[in-house]
C-alpha cells in the first residue's frame, strides 16, 4: 500500500514539479546568467544541446520541450536575445547563421482536426550561412536553405530553397540572393 501511494505521488506531483524546477531553472536563472561560458556549460553538459566553436548564445534565450538533445548549433552561429526554442523534435542549426533577436522555433503543433488536438512534432533544419531576422517564426519540419535570408517577422511554413529572400505571413519569395559565395 506504502508503494503504491510513493508511486502515485511520485507521478502525480514529483515529475511534473521536476520538469517545472528543470525549464524553470534552465530559462530563468541559466538563460540570464551574464557569463556565456556558464550557460554554454549548462546548456551542453546538462541540456545536451551541441554547440559549435564561436557560437554565441546571448542571455535570455529560452528553451522548452522534451528534445533539447536534439538541439545542434554550428560553429559561428549568433543567437541573440529573446530566441525561443521548443524542441518536440530535432533543430539543427548549420555554420555561420545569425539570427535577429526574437526569432522563435517550434517543432511541434497540435492536430486541429483531432477531438484532443494531439501533438504534431517534425524537424527543423537551418543550413549554413542563414540569415534570419528578428521575430520571425519557423514552424515544423521546415528547412531553410544554404545562404537563405528570412525576412524580419516572417512566419515560414514551408521550405525555403537555398540562396532565396522570403518575407510575409505567410513567407514567400522575394527574390534570389545577388551573391553565392562565402569566404
Amino acid at each position: 500500500m506504502l508503494k503504491q501511494i510513493r508511486s502515485w505521488l511520485n507521478v502525480t506531483f514529483g515529475i511534473p514539479i521536476v520538469g517545472f524546477l528543470r525549464t524553470w531553472i534552465l530559462n530563468v536563472i541559466i538563460g540570464n546568467v551574464p557569463w556565456a561560458m556558464i550557460r554554454n556549460f549548462y546548456y551542453r553538459k546538462v541540456c545536451r544541446i551541441s554547440i559549435g566553436k564561436n557560437t554565441e548564445i546571448w542571455s535570455g534565450v529560452r528553451f522548452a520541450g522534451g528534445a533539447m538533445d536534439k538541439i545542434s548549433i554550428g560553429d559561428y552561429c549568433t543567437i541573440p536575445h529573446y530566441t525561443f526554442f521548443v524542441a518536440g523534435d530535432s533543430i539543427v542549426i548549420g555554420n555561420n547563421v545569425v539570427f535577429g533577436h526574437g526569432v522563435e522555433l517550434y517543432t511541434s503543433d497540435h492536430d486541429p482536426d483531432d477531438p484532443y488536438f494531439s501533438r504534431r512534432d517534425a524537424p527543423i533544419t537551418i543550413h549554413d550561412n542563414v540569415w534570419i531576422g528578428s521575430s520571425a517564426i519557423i514552424l515544423k519540419g521546415v528547412t531553410i536553405g544554404e545562404g537563405a535570408v528570412v525576412a524580419a517577422g516572417s512566419v515560414v511554413t514551408r521550405d525555403v530553397e537555398a540562396f532565396n529572400i522570403v518575407g510575409g505571413n505567410p513567407a514567400k519569395l522575394i527574390r534570389e540572393r545577388g551573391t553565392r559565395t562565402f569566404k
